[in-house]
């Protein structure tokens, strides 16, 4: 059974009903399928908190992806930082909401085994990241 599902999305214009026919979109176009995709909207602490816990680092992150799939069959549980996400669009002179949607693409292609530790595969990431925006943007 596909279960998709999003928790405390911070922006009325992301309604969960059309981020979920997005990523049913994003599975169909990679060729995967979906079990399990859960995104949580997390504050500040509290993904301090994770990160401590799970990842040993004392710092902050935008997206911690918790992957229990196999590249063809998505299983996944995203923890996103409302903080991060609206200091990256600060930084990035982007739209809130396009933030979100860029971090939970990040957390999506994580799942299907991309990578963004070198350089290289950071460049590919992005690219895959600015066509996942665009599905979502693409009227249907």
């Amino acid at each position: 059974m596909k279960r998709i599902q999003f928790f405390n999305i911070p922006s009325s214009r992301l309604v969960p009903s059309k981020l979920k026919l997005w990523v049913e979109r994003l599975a169909h176009h990679y060729g995967v399928e979906i079990e399990n995709f859960i995104v949580n909207v997390i504050g500040k602490e509290e993904m301090l908190e994770m990160n401590q816990n799970h990842l040993n680092h004392d710092t902050h992150t935008d997206i911690l992806t918790f992957d229990y799939g196999n590249q063809q069959v998505i299983k996944a549980e995203l923890f996103v930082s409302e903080y991060m996400s609206v200091f990256n669009a600060g930084e990035n002179t982007q739209s809130i909401e396009n933030e979100l949607l860029r971090l939970i693409s990040h957390g999506f292609l994580h799942t299907l085994g991309y990578s963004d530790n070198k350089p290289e595969q950071k460049r590919l990431m992005t690219e895959h990241e600015d066509r996942c925006l665009q599905m979502f943007h693409e009227k249907q």
